[in-house]
């Protein structure tokens, strides 16, 4: 919305279907997410239990962390927008505070009340009662599953990066094609071995996650030190 209120008419570069495959694919593997995790919940399954936790957790801390940078960002991005008359004074102060109040609702309050309820020990309580069985969540400790499972993400969401040209910033540069879906296959096999190896409380795999994660950290910082971002974007066709 933003970005076609900034940006003329005439500029805007129409997006393709394989640009907008991720975001399909997103929205229906999230849907599937939800009725998997309302049924294991009204089974009372002790596996509903556990990736509930882990993902209202993960879903706060990114929430609280997304409204406190667009509360940062907001008051001059709209102040901007209004003294520039791409919308009237009015509305740019109520749009602030809709998308603020949007935020807060289902990006804190939302998962905040998840967190409280499936963490309660009575809910916990019953969830072992009406299921006795051992499930592969009950394995490892619940920290331990939830980094196993953002690894697993991670290494899932690698792939999508082929819709938009392999482009993968890599210590100074910005890989692309052979090269860039190369090093993508890499890092997938990587993240997919820190995945498995830690839900298995290898040693090996942890030490793996320090040092993957501190060198994606130094290459994203190197690369966007010397590339920018707009750069970026238009190697990945945006």
């Amino acid at each position: 919305m933003i970005a076609s209120t900034v940006l003329d008419n005439s500029s805007a570069t129409p997006m393709s279907a394989s640009m907008m495959i991720p975001g399909v694919l997103f929205y229906v593997l999230l849907a599937v997410w939800f009725i998997w995790m309302g049924i294991g919940s009204i089974k009372a399954r002790r596996w509903a239990r556990a990736l509930l936790v882990i993902s209202s957790w993960i879903w706060l801390i990114s929430g609280i962390s997304g409204l406190i940078f667009m509360l940062l960002l907001m008051p001059d991005m709209y102040e901007q927008m209004g003294k520039s008359g791409q919308m009237p004074q009015e509305m740019a102060v109520i749009t602030k505070y809709v998308i603020t109040g949007f935020m807060i609702v289902f990006y804190v309050i939302i998962p905040g009340v998840l967190v409280l309820f499936y963490r309660s020990k009575n809910v916990k309580a019953t969830c072992e009662s009406r299921d006795s069985r051992i499930r592969w969540t009950d394995k490892c400790p619940l920290p331990v599953l939830a980094m196993s499972l953002i690894f697993g993400f991670w290494a899932s969401s690698m792939l999508f990066i082929g819709f938009y040209g392999w482009v993968i910033p890599f210590f100074g540069v910005l890989l692309s094609g052979i090269a860039g879906a190369g090093l993508v296959l890499v890092i997938t096999l990587l993240l997919g071995y820190v995945a498995w190896g830690t839900y298995r409380l290898s040693i090996k795999a942890w030490w793996c996650a320090l040092l993957l994660t501190i060198a994606w950290a130094i290459s994203t910082i190197i690369t966007f030190s010397r590339v920018s971002v707009w750069d970026f974007y238009e190697k990945m066709n945006f």
